[in-house]
Order: structure tokens, then sequence, then C-alpha cells
């Protein structure tokens, strides 16, 4: 019995604690952004100039001003692959929601606007639109 409590209590110490965190951030264009490190470090390991540490606004200012500063939808044709995101901007205004997603071929930002249009982008650069 004695040497079964001593088996257990080793096992015990030498077990590893698992933890995670989730950290919430405010992305640059205000919208809250989840991720698994803190906000001023990017995926990569690097200082993050467009993480902010301030608290995010309150949902309903950014919903009304983006519903007050949002151009009316334009054709898809207007916008195609290779264009910088400031320019999707120009053309289509702020996305509602940004989602940031990291497959295989690499990080990729998926821009959804109110009315379904959806646009991907990697590295600054418009990889797929889609209407």
């Amino acid at each position: 019995m004695l040497r079964a409590l001593w088996v257990f209590g080793v096992a015990l110490t030498m077990t590893q604690v698992a933890s995670a965190e989730i950290f919430k951030c405010t992305a640059k264009n205000g919208l809250d952004l989840y991720q698994n490190f803190p906000c001023q470090i990017d995926s990569l390991g690097l200082p993050s100039p467009s993480a902010s540490a301030k608290p995010a606004p309150p949902l309903k200012s950014i919903q009304a001003d983006a519903k007050n500063s949002a151009p009316q939808a334009t054709p898809a044709r207007d916008l195609r692959v290779g264009m910088s995101a400031d320019e999707v901007k120009a053309i289509w205004g702020e996305p509602a929601e940004v989602v940031q997603d990291e497959p295989r071929s690499g990080r990729v930002e998926i821009w959804n606007y109110e009315d379904g249009r959806v646009v991907q982008i990697r590295k600054q650069r418009v990889i797929s639109v889609q209407r």
C-alpha cells in the first residue's frame, strides 16, 4: 500500500499542467479580435503595430459608424485579385467583420461585408473576391 502511494505521489508531481489563455484585443478597424497570444505580438512572434492595448469601444458605436460611413455597394468587377487592402477599403469601405485564418498556405484575413460580399486578403493583397 505504501509503495502504491509513493508511485502515485511521484506520478502526480511529474505531470505537466496544461493551460490556455485567450486575449481580447482591438483590431485596427476597432472590432474585437480574440487570439491565443498577447495583443502586442503578432502570430509570427514579432511586435504588432496594429494591436491596441486600449479597451474596445462599445459595439453600438462601431455598428453605427459603419452604417453611416459605408459607401453604396459596387459591383464585384471593381475589385480584382492583386489589389491592395487600402484599394479595397477605398472602393467598398470598411468590412463589417474581419476574420483571421491560418491555413497551410499562410495567414489570411477574410473581410465580410453586411450584404454578403467577401474578400480574402494575404500579405495586404486581394487573393479572392466573392459577391
